[in-house]
């Protein structure tokens, strides 16, 4: 009976052990989401003052051009514009 009690304690050690490192892996993944949802938020912020500014430029552009005519840009899909591109119509 000692040997059994002895290997349980080996056992719950190792046991306890995979748990602490299952612990700090699923922190570290969890912030590596933080950072990505970050960086995606930031990405797409950008990309969206950015393309305000171009696409008040080309309809300005456009107009000059045209003498009155009307040019626009615009997404596709404004929940996500990296998906699926930008539609440009005049």
């Amino acid at each position: 009976n000692l040997s059994a009690i002895q290997e349980y304690r080996a056992k719950n050690d190792d046991y306890l052990a995979r748990v602490a490192e299952l612990d700090e892996v699923t922190k570290k993944r969890d912030e590596g989401r933080v950072h990505l949802d970050t960086l995606r938020k930031n990405r797409l912020d950008l990309f969206m003052s950015g393309f305000s500014i171009i696409t008040s430029k080309l309809k300005e552009m456009y107009q000059m051009i045209t003498l009155g005519g009307d040019a626009e840009l615009e997404l596709v899909d404004t929940l996500d514009p990296f998906s699926e591109g930008i539609e440009f119509s005049v």
